[in-house]
């Protein structure tokens, strides 16, 4: 019986193994920061006041995902995000194109990613009239964060890859997205394990 349960444990890691898929080398174990976008005094110039949203993004898996209400169409503009602060140049993170419900969603890779020390994201209206490549001047909703640590160090959070990240892959997952794959895997794995039980406690019995 004892040999059947190792055998049942390494076909249940080997399924693990499968549904998971290869693991990708220059990813770090970075967790996601959460940054709440708001109206913000000293930054905000145009746009809604009651506008808001969230900024979930990893450095080290070079992805961003921002959701927005209250942030409705304004005839003439299109709305961006923009990682900004630091020592270098802004970087336009993409897109956001709200309902007219004013809710919006920008789910994307951190393309041309080359450097760790943006300190604030902000949402911007381009109008016509704004020179292409550079950041609008007028400025939303938009939300301070901390500025990353080597990953050298212990403390918790997002890390500083060693390499850079390939971004020429698809949008890394949510954390909510994250969650609902673990709960399948693990439910696959515990059904697949209690199979593999059944099956070798029947052939000991034929055997018997």
């Amino acid at each position: 019986m004892k040999r059947a349960l190792f055998i049942a444990l390494g076909i249940c890691a080997l399924g693990i193994a499968g549904l998971f898929g290869p693991v990708d080398g220059v990813r770090a174990n970075g967790v996601p920061q959460l940054v709440k976008l708001t109206y913000l005094s000293g930054v905000s110039n145009w746009g809604p006041n009651d506008a808001e949203g969230v900024l979930e993004f990893s450095f080290a898996e070079a992805y961003a995902r921002v959701d927005v209400k209250n942030l409705k169409p304004v005839d003439g503009y299109t709305y961006e995000g923009w990682l900004t602060g630091g020592s270098g140049q802004p970087l336009l993170v993409g897109t956001i194109e709200p309902g007219s419900d004013g809710v919006g969603v920008l789910d994307t890779k951190l393309s041309n990613l080359s450097r760790y020390d943006y300190n604030l994201f902000v949402v911007t209206g381009r109008s016509v009239s704004t020179a292409a490549g550079a950041m609008p001047a007028q400025k939303s909703i938009a939300g301070r964060f901390t500025v990353i640590s080597d990953a050298a160090t212990t403390t918790s959070g997002d890390t500083r890859p060693g390499l850079l990240p390939d971004t020429g892959e698809k949008p890394g997952l949510t954390t909510r997205e994250r969650i609902g794959r673990t709960m399948i895997v693990a439910g696959s794995v515990a059904g697949l394990g209690v199979v593999v039980l059944l099956y070798l406690r029947r052939r000991e019995k034929a055997r018997d």
